[in-house]
């Protein structure tokens, strides 16, 4: 298929990309992509695209997600997005993603390279640029995969996290930054993370903590710090932590308290811009304190073979203000 980008072809190819129903190698023909497996019903129905370029590898009889739905709609997005249209104004509430870009460059580095051979870097909710990744865009010696629920300029496919259709051990790295919270079972995501990487890859996520809905009925979940680790137990610790601290939540519950009170959420914006100031407050307090209270927090791990972590490890991981 020659409306297939360069690099999904390559990845089509080489059998990262497979069958999202059973896992087996996906054929890609002049005008469509069929299972090999003739026991799997892709073999006789292709594999849908959006806009001829984008396949959608997605097992709709374990997703919420709708076939018919995602392509009469071309893949539009569940719920209204803005992309990184408004990226100026949500800098206000989240800063310009300062401790995200300098975790960037942990997990860059992390990452294993290849003499001559670029790296894989799979991209779960890839459908915008997380604030603070932009660069990882940039990076020479990376091959960036992306993909998301829906269709958008920077996805490369479309699918659901909680069955990735990537063969067991073909990823180098795997970035999950603002998901976990939106999907129905983090375990399983990060399960399926641990499957598709490489002994020695590495995930970087990053979740809310204390953040109010966003995303109406598809948000679910939140992390302490402690908990994010936990779900991430199989993974070696690389890096852990809090990204923003006590003074975002403030601003969080002035922006959702007039956003409660005036019943416009343009007003509520308005309103928590003029309050951006508290946001002083995450570097008021000890680091200690905003593990407790943070807005968001993160995680850097490595697939170990030899790793491994016990329930008496979370409670000495704690890394609050709370410690005795």
């Amino acid at each position: 298929m020659n409306a297939l980008s360069p690099l999904l072809s390559e990845y089509l190819q080489n059998n990262t990309l497979v069958c999202p129903v059973c896992h087996s190698r996906l054929t890609v023909a002049t005008d469509r992509i069929i299972c090999s497996s003739g026991d799997c019903r892709h073999s006789a129905d292709p594999i849908p695209m959006i806009q001829g370029k984008i396949p959608v590898l997605v097992n709709f009889e374990e997703s919420i997600l709708n076939r018919e739905a995602l392509i009469a709609t071309a893949g539009e997005s569940l719920i209204p997005r803005s992309g990184n249209k408004y990226d100026a104004i949500k800098r206000i509430f989240w800063g310009r993603g300062k401790k995200t870009k300098i975790n960037l460059q942990k997990f860059l580095a992390a990452v294993p390279k290849y003499p001559g051979k670029k790296s894989s870097v799979l991209i779960i909710g890839g459908g915008a640029i997380g604030n603070g990744a932009s660069e990882m865009y940039n990076a020479k010696d990376i091959d960036v995969l992306s993909f998301d629920i829906y269709a958008s300029p920077n996805t490369d496919f479309v699918a659901d996290g909680h069955s990735l259709p990537v063969a067991d051990n073909s990823i180098d790295a795997v970035w999950i930054q603002a998901v976990l919270e939106h999907v129905m079972y983090p375990p399983r995501v990060v399960a399926e993370i641990h499957r598709v990487l490489k002994q020695g890859g590495v995930v970087y996520a990053e979740t809310p903590f204390q953040q109010h809905v966003h995303e109406g009925p598809y948000d679910f979940t939140r992390f302490t710090e402690s908990g994010h680790r936990l779900l991430f137990k199989d993974f070696r610790l690389l890096d852990s932590g809090f990204l923003t601290g006590l003074g975002t939540v403030l601003q969080w519950n002035v922006r959702y308290a007039a956003w409660g009170l005036t019943r416009s959420r343009k007003v509520a914006i308005v309103v928590a811009m003029a309050f951006a100031w508290v946001r002083l407050f995450d570097h008021l307090v000890p680091e200690s304190f905003n593990v407790d209270t943070a807005s968001g927090v993160y995680f850097l791990g490595r697939k170990d073979a030899g790793h491994r972590f016990s329930d008496k490890d979370i409670i000495a991981h704690y890394k609050g203000f709370q410690r005795k």
